[in-house]
């Protein structure tokens, strides 16, 4: 786009919040807020290349990486705007930054690398994707470089990991390419946490995602059982991380850093963690080998 200003480079859209978008919570569940995230970045792409754009029977344009942060609450009936930005373009891929408004207030924000794929692996860019990408890019300094995605190495040694469990692959979870879709990725991350915040006695008080951190190594499908794992690798004064991952016919195919927040369901302000609670999530700790 030359001579466009960077400000014009941004696609919004606005995106309406389903009941069915509802958590047990009542406001709108974090894997939700993901794929509103999706919604917008494929609305833009749609936009830069084509209404045709949004399938693919060759190289296929799939999230390397998502860090989605939820900075506020998202509530039904209320619309959300969002607002897309190509931030940087390389030879690897390019990095997509999107942002979630409601009522003026900004609610969430999504930092993502994308790459390509083929048949469900990643493979090199095609140039000619680069080359409309770099008219689109707007850059935006104040993000920073992503940062170094360690928690990858927790899931050297799976079995180290004290939550361990099976979900049934299912139809659903296929995209409209026929892959197992990053929508359905995002929801096995959940999975995997949840699998260990359901057997813990919380005591009277919640818990909040503050931010999911997604490493996606292939979207191959596939109808055999996928193993969830996960445990805990950092334990503070009224936050946790969980370390997640599922394993497709036992290769890593998405792993996860999920901090997750403890609440005073009262205020719904962050509280420290009790010491019964903080035993617990003591037994799960990720310990090197």
């Amino acid at each position: 786009m030359p001579g466009n200003a960077l400000a014009d480079r941004a696609f919004t859209c606005r995106i309406t919040p389903r009941y069915t978008d509802l958590d047990t919570w009542r406001h709108v569940n974090n894997t939700r807020l993901y794929e509103m995230h999706l919604e917008a970045r494929l609305l833009a792409h749609l936009q830069q290349f084509g209404p045709d754009a949004w399938f693919s029977d060759g190289v296929r344009l799939r999230p390397l990486r998502a860090i989605t942060s939820y900075r506020q609450v998202t509530w039904f009936a209320r619309d959300v705007e969002a607002r897309v930005r190509v931030v940087d373009v390389s030879a690897d891929g390019y990095r997509v930054f999107s942002e979630l408004f409601q009522d003026g207030q900004l609610v969430g924000t999504q930092d993502c690398l994308m790459g390509a794929f083929q048949r469900g692996r990643p493979v090199a860019m095609p140039a000619e994707t680069l080359a409309v990408l770099q008219e689109w890019v707007c850059p935006n300094d104040d993000l920073g470089p992503m940062p170094e995605a360690d928690y990858r190495n927790s899931f050297e040694h799976i079995p180290m990991l004290a939550v361990h469990q099976q979900i049934t692959a299912r139809y659903g979870d296929l995209d409209a390419d026929s892959q197992r879709s990053e929508a359905a990725l995002a929801r096995y991350m959940e999975q995997a946490r949840f699998g260990g915040i359901r057997q813990l006695d919380m005591g009277g008080l919640g818990i909040l995602i503050a931010q999911a951190d997604i490493s996606f190594a292939n979207y191959l499908p596939g109808w055999q059982p996928l193993e969830l794992a996960s445990g805990i690798s950092r334990i503070g004064n009224s936050s946790f991380v969980f370390d997640g991952c599922a394993l497709h016919k036992g290769e890593l195919q998405a792993c996860a850093k999920s901090v997750m927040v403890v609440i005073d369901p009262a205020s719904n302000r962050p509280a420290p963690i009790p010491a019964p609670l903080r035993e617990q999530l003591e037994r799960w700790l990720i310990r090197p080998a």
